[in-house]
């Protein structure tokens, strides 16, 4: 519960910490900064900017507006120029199919990348670079060309830097969805969560044989009598499951297209079923082929082979992508797109299909999974592992057998198994419950959140009902631990399967969390902002005698009265301050004189600090902006000048250097820049500049590094 909690309350923290960055937007701003051209923007009803110009020109701001970008590798090099933006991670997904050359101008562009693709799945294609539209049977496979060649940004990656395999699978929440591609792809190191439904119609694999369906081999190259059976089927489904989505895989574009004209003809004929084809649905209705379904995924999948036997019942060996090198990688993306259930249409049975050892992989990878859909064979023997693993689960099994009970030994197909699971006595493909022990399966998760929350939380999402049974409990105090289980077991009947979770196992744990707990801190005034200035009224210190014959170290306490509540304030201001409240209208010599040697005193003894002809408090503090009634620019010293710059940036983003300055003065009281202002300030911007304080773009404007 615990852990559950610190991930939320994590969430909000992070939301305040991106609420607490985000700028002001509301406001004056020049329109040479960025803030002024976003406004400036958001202001026109026509002729906007074009989108790279704007970035161009405003990147830095919309960057701290929303730093996060979601851009394919292309768009990224088109649109955001490297000297305006840059990104502290890009993280690349299916990065099996993107070309080196296609991401380099992204990662030029990042401090850190984080590649995630898949190796046993697309590489880069060039499927949309030129499709040949030819009736010739060579031309039958749409135009793909061997990938075994093609290096996808991934391979390179993979042959250099160090490589994290993702194990979970927890998308199918059937074990049948998923188990070839294990096998054939993954050589069974997929971590595969087991279904409490054995076999049921609307969960897992399905093969449905359509013997009197013809492939048009050599004419049309499509299968319509299959299109008509898998269109039909589309349409019960959404009769049948109007709330689950559908989308429909082929092995080609001829295909492909027959179901879509198929769809068509149904559509005209049943109007009343548009609302489940239309495209506005949450996870809409697809119809697509192999080269262009990565990436999808759906609660139901219908697979139409297509190819098959053709009018005179020849079965060839031809099943267009699948018989180049790397076939199976497209074999591999097809099979596993659904969630909950896959059905295969095909009008040849795999013990149809006879190959020789010298059979492209992708082929026999095809007959391995439409024996598995029609029969549920598996070549792995570790599949057909169904002993305890250790005594103490054998002690719970035989104990179980005794009380009247159906149990089964480790159930699942791959790498993690429940170790044993009671049969419901009223449907014998459903499981009453699972029962875990801390054995091997327990022993072999490397940290406590996979073996105690994790891993229950993905099978309970898949409808489990879950029991533990401790090894010490069950040898130190086997009455009670006994006592439990079977109480758990008898509970577990009165749980009606249909009330069983259907929500996906993806879907992200939702946790109660007290708002106020965590509510976000009102957002702070921008920078920008300045202070009034404040003056000091009381020297603390008798106002008695002539000023210039004052002794400098009662003198001294005045002066640091002054710089406690100006600091940091100009050596002239002092001697003003201090005549002013002296009582007297103009300053000589000799008061400077005064003034100055009790300023020296204040300094010899650390009441204050001096820095040029500035007077500075001992103690640190931040710099403040402050507003002036009537400025000197040579009163105001070099850090006040460079904070109002930094808050001007901050608040309208990168700016050109006259409009920071007009901005900046601004925030000291000035209504209009002169001569002197720009004198004073220009050969300060150009020197923080060389040192690494603000930076130029391009474009001339100013930004922050």
């Amino acid at each position: 519960r615990l852990d559950s909690k610190s991930i939320a309350l994590n969430q909000h923290c992070l939301m305040t910490e991106l609420h607490q960055r985000r700028p002001h937007l509301l406001g004056s701003a020049s329109r040479e900064s960025e803030s002024g051209i976003l406004q400036g923007q958001f202001n026109r009803k026509s002729r906007h900017m074009p989108i790279r110009s704007l970035l161009s020109t405003a990147g830095g701001l919309i960057q701290r507006i929303k730093p996060c970008f979601m851009m394919s590798p292309l768009s990224v090099a088109q649109f955001c120029d490297p000297k305006m933006i840059e990104f502290d991670v890009i993280v690349f997904d299916e990065a099996s199919q993107i070309r080196p050359e296609d991401a380099l101008g992204a990662l030029m562009r990042a401090k850190q990348a984080v590649v995630i693709g898949d190796t046993r799945q697309l590489p880069p294609t060039r499927f949309f670079d030129s499709i040949v539209d030819s009736a010739d049977e060579a031309d039958a496979d749409d135009f793909t060309t061997s990938i075994v060649d093609v290096e996808s940004i991934l391979h390179q990656c993979r042959q250099r830097f160090s490589v994290k395999q993702l194990k979970w699978h927890y998308r199918s929440r059937h074990e049948s969805l998923i188990a070839i591609s294990n096998q054939a792809f993954y050589q069974n190191n997929l971590l595969i969560f087991p279904s409490p439904v054995d076999k049921a119609e609307h969960l897992g694999l399905k093969f449905v044989h359509i013997p009197d369906a013809v492939y048009d081999r050599g004419r049309t190259s499509t299968n319509r009598r299959e299109a008509e059976i898998v269109v039909e089927a589309a349409f019960a489904h959404y009769r049948e499951y109007p709330e689950k989505s559908l989308g429909i895989g082929t092995f080609n574009m001829k295909q492909q297209q027959a179901i879509l004209d198929e769809v068509e003809n149904q559509l005209y004929l049943n109007p009343e079923m548009n609302e489940f084809f239309a495209s506005t649905r949450d996870e809409q209705f697809f119809v697509k082929n192999l080269e262009t379904i990565q990436g999808d995924e759906r609660d139901t999948i219908f697979l139409s082979i297509g190819y098959g036997k053709d009018a005179d019942g020849r079965l060839y060996r031809n099943f267009g992508p699948l018989n180049h090198e790397g076939g199976e990688r497209r074999l591999n993306v097809l099979i596993t797109r659904a969630r909950e259930r896959c059905v295969v249409f095909s009008n040849f049975r795999a013990s149809d299909l006879q190959l020789d050892a010298n059979a492209p992989f992708g082929t026999k990878a095809l007959k391995m999974f439409l024996d598995y859909a029609e029969n549920r064979n598996l070549e792995d023997p570790k599949s057909m592992v169904t002993h305890a693993e250790s005594p103490f689960e054998e002690s719970v099994y035989r104990l179980l057998k005794e009380r009247g009970y159906t149990v089964r030994k480790q159930i699942g197909c791959a790498e993690y198994r429940i170790d044993l699971a009671v049969v419901d006595p009223l449907a014998s493909d459903r499981y009453l419950l699972g029962i875990e022990c801390d054995g091997f399966q327990y022993r072999n998760a490397p940290v406590a959140r996979d073996r105690d929350r994790l891993r229950q939380e993905v099978l309970k999402g898949l409808g489990w009902q879950l029991h533990r049974v401790w090894s010490m409990d069950w040898y130190r105090d086997r009455t009670g631990t006994v006592k439990r289980l079977l109480a758990a077991i008898e509970h577990a009947k009165t749980i009606p399967s249909e009330v069983l979770p259907t929500k996906t196992a993806t879907e992200p744990i939702k946790v109660d969390v007290k708002v106020a707990e965590v509510q976000p801190p009102p957002l702070p005034e921008s920078n920008q902002q300045p202070v009034n200035y404040v003056v000091c009224t009381d020297l603390s210190i008798p106002i008695e005698g002539d000023l210039h014959l004052q002794v400098p170290e009662k003198l001294a306490k005045g002066i640091v009265a002054v710089v406690q509540i100006e600091s940091p304030v100009h050596i002239d201001e002092v001697v003003l301050r201090v005549r002013s409240l002296w009582g007297l209208g103009r300053s000589g010599n000799r008061i400077r004189d005064a003034v100055l040697n009790a300023i020296s005193s204040a300094q010899r003894n650390g009441y204050i600090r001096r820095k040029g002809d500035f007077l500075w408090r001992t103690d640190k503090r931040e710099i403040e902006v402050r507003q002036r009634s009537s400025p000197k620019i040579e009163w105001i010293c070099n850090a006040e000048i460079a904070e109002a710059m930094k808050g001007v940036i901050m608040a309208q983003g990168a700016i050109s250097k006259d409009a920071l300055i007009t901005e900046s003065v601004r925030l000291f009281g000035y209504k209009t820049t002169g001569k002197t202002v720009i004198k004073r300030l220009r050969p300060l911007l150009n020197i923080w500049v060389k040192a690494g304080k603000f930076e130029i773009l391009p474009n001339g404007a100013v930004r922050l590094p």
